[in-house]
């Protein structure tokens, strides 16, 4: 019997239980380090590594992120992380 594997993608959704998750639930996530106010300028200016987007035009609309964006840039970071370490440990 194979081992089961879960792509980032549908981790991302089954933790979230949506393909579009709220700004603010992934900094709390993966920034803890920014302040809501931080977070908030860098999303208006698109400063994310990834795309982040309103669907009203209201400004209290929340900014949301799509998992697949945020699964590819996890996944990306993953990357670069295990070639570099694989670089310094040989």
């Amino acid at each position: 019997m194979g081992a089961f594997q879960m792509s980032t993608n549908e981790y991302l959704f089954i933790k979230y239980r949506s393909m579009t998750v709220e700004l603010m639930a992934v900094v709390a996530d993966y920034y803890p380090h920014l302040s809501k106010a931080e977070a908030l300028r860098k999303a208006n200016n698109q400063e994310f590594p990834f795309s982040v987007f309103k669907i009203d035009q209201s400004k209290r609309a929340p900014f949301l992120v799509h998992v697949k964006d945020l699964a590819d840039i996890l996944d990306k970071k993953y990357s670069e992380a295990s070639k570099d370490f694989a670089t310094f440990h040989r």
